[in-house]
């Protein structure tokens, strides 16, 4: 779900907290590490030349956080389960704030987040406009995008609009383990990986490109059934605000509730 936040929380798309199952997943800081057991993660670097697949976890969670801090602009893509329904979004953002996003529950259509030019939309799936609005509030105002007050932030998927803030590059936290887990293929691509998990949260994989840049290509736990692929590096972002005639501000559908 991509809440909106206000006194009455709208739902604008079913779905799993999926910001925070990644801020679950990744704990990375500052600290120490014995025998691949961190406590507070330290900031550490690759000997020059060093090959992905010989370093321990803690470089390879390095690696993933100063390569992804470089990119300009990427697409991530996945899915979550909530409450026994799937969702699947698909996100692109740049560095500049620009963002398009989608995300889709099994029985739902598609709700929508655009953000250009420092404003945020969104656009629900017109069932869920209903029920949180009410049938009234949707006759007048369905369809239309909503524009948050400047500075509101969306959570959930909306999250991912900052790629300063992705959690895939660290969450500031401190990760118990941090654990090289070997070579495979992900999506048809080469990748090493990674497996960090601490005592409140449930292990997560990491998967870093082995050719090229090691950039993040993926992240998942089964134990939320989810995943999120990283594609599409430093490809613009086009984005263009709605027309006018089809935006209504959250003010709006606020005085409209009781």
């Amino acid at each position: 779900m991509i809440p909106i936040p206000r006194t009455k929380v709208a739902v604008v798309a079913a779905g799993l907290s999926l910001s925070l199952v990644l801020a679950a997943a990744v704990r990375v800081g500052g600290g120490r590490s014995v025998d691949g057991v961190v406590d507070t993660l330290p900031t550490v670097t690759a000997s020059p030349g060093e090959r992905l697949e010989s370093m321990t976890g803690v470089l390879l969670l390095e690696a993933a956080r100063a390569e992804f801090r470089k990119v300009a602009s990427v697409t991530m893509t996945g899915f979550a389960l909530k409450d026994g329904h799937r969702a699947t979004f698909a996100v692109s953002a740049d560095r500049a704030g620009h963002c398009t996003a989608i995300t889709i529950q099994e029985g739902q259509g598609p709700s929508r987040i655009l953000r250009v030019r420092g404003e945020t939309f969104v656009k629900m799936d017109p069932q869920a406009f209903a029920a949180e609005w009410g049938a009234a509030t949707a006759s007048r105002f369905g369809g239309r995008w909503v524009r948050l007050p400047p500075g509101q932030l969306l959570e959930d998927v909306g999250g991912f609009c900052d790629l300063a803030t992705v959690p895939v590059v660290g969450a500031a936290a401190q990760a118990e383990q941090a654990l090289s887990a070997g070579g495979m293929s992900v999506g048809g691509r080469r990748a090493v990986s990674f497996l960090v998990a601490d005592p409140d949260n449930p292990p997560f994989l990491g998967y870093l490109a082995a050719e090229g840049p090691p950039r993040p290509v993926r992240v998942e736990t089964q134990a939320y059934d989810f995943q999120v692929d990283f594609d599409g590096y430093d490809r613009p972002v086009l984005v263009t605000a709605p027309p006018a005639d089809q935006v209504v501000d959250l003010a709006a559908l606020t005085a409209q509730t009781p």
